[in-house]
């Protein structure tokens, strides 16, 4: 019996190390003289966001760097759902995390990408892997915007995929990986 346990022990403190061990970044805000510069990325409920009350938006991407079109961003940390980030709505689109994208999307848009997230180090690359500091983009733009929400001091953060035009209240932003400390934020 005490072999057992023993065992185990072992497989759940391996297990804890692998997960651990997995680069999860959060994203901040980068719009030099905004409000919002600066401010990380949170949610409210599944939708990403500035100034929500929400748990900061975390990830970890798989893919490589062969292929750049084959990042794809999860939710952190992981567990036995997974929830996908994906961008979800009609020419803007909200960054959301949603579990079964496929089915809960709908109700937040007709249109569902997911990815073919990129990442930049301010200008074009086909070749770079996930890393602080470097830039979050779809396909390879970076159209973020953020627009203030019916609360005062939050912001919704969409991608535009121009199709259509940007309201003038939409205030053009980055959004930068920070590279983020497991063991602390855990």
């Amino acid at each position: 019996m005490m072999k057992y346990i023993v065992s185990l022990s072992a497989f759940a403190s391996t297990a804890l190390a692998a997960v651990t061990a997995i680069p999860s970044f959060t994203l901040q805000a980068v719009a030099p003289g905004q409000p919002f510069d600066g401010m990380p990325l949170t949610l409210n409920g599944p939708l990403a966001g500035l100034g929500h009350e929400g748990s900061t938006v975390r990830f970890y991407a798989t893919g490589n760097d062969d292929n750049a079109y084959a990042w794809s961003l999860h939710g952190f940390p992981i567990g036995i759902i997974d929830t996908p980030a994906v961008l979800v709505g009609n020419a803007a689109f909200n960054l959301a995390f949603l579990s079964l994208p496929e089915q809960t999307g709908k109700q937040y848009g007709e249109n569902l990408m997911m990815d073919n997230w990129t990442f930049t180090t301010g200008r074009p690359s086909i070749k770079i892997a996930p890393g602080a500091g470097k830039f979050l983009s779809y396909n390879f733009e970076q159209r973020w915007f953020a627009f203030p929400a019916q609360e005062q001091g939050k912001w919704n953060v969409m991608w535009w995929d121009g199709s259509c035009c940007v309201t003038a209240n939409g205030i053009p932003l980055k959004l930068k990986l920070v590279e983020s400390n497991a063991r602390a934020d855990s």
